[in-house]
């Protein structure tokens, strides 16, 4: 279960209930259909790598860096599909507007 999150392009963690369940991969696109973050030539970005995201289970948080962040468009809403080894998925918009970002639950 993640929850609404603001932060900034330097990192934004995004409070997260794992209930268990382990983190696979993250999916990133935008509403046009391409590809959203650092790892442009696949909507698949690397889970516990310093470019990208990682997920602190025992802090019950999910970070997205400030790489991550700064590689996407201004203004534009990123669509974040996270994947779950037990085969759940969650649903995640992110807007980035200059310095600020702002997640929210879908």
């Amino acid at each position: 279960m993640l929850t609404d999150a603001t932060g900034s392009t330097g990192g934004l963690t995004i409070p997260t209930q794992y209930r268990g369940n382990r983190l696979a991969t993250m999916e990133a696109t935008y509403a046009d259909g391409s590809n959203a973050g650092p790892v442009n030539w696949s909507p698949y970005q690397e889970v516990n790598v310093s470019f990208t995201f990682s997920p602190d289970y025992s802090g019950n948080g999910l970070l997205l860096t400030s790489d991550f962040l700064n590689a996407l468009r201004n203004n534009a809403q990123a669509s974040l599909v996270f994947h779950f080894w037990s085969g759940a998925t969650v649903t995640y918009r992110v807007i980035k507007n200059a310095g600020a970002v702002t997640g929210t639950v879908v």
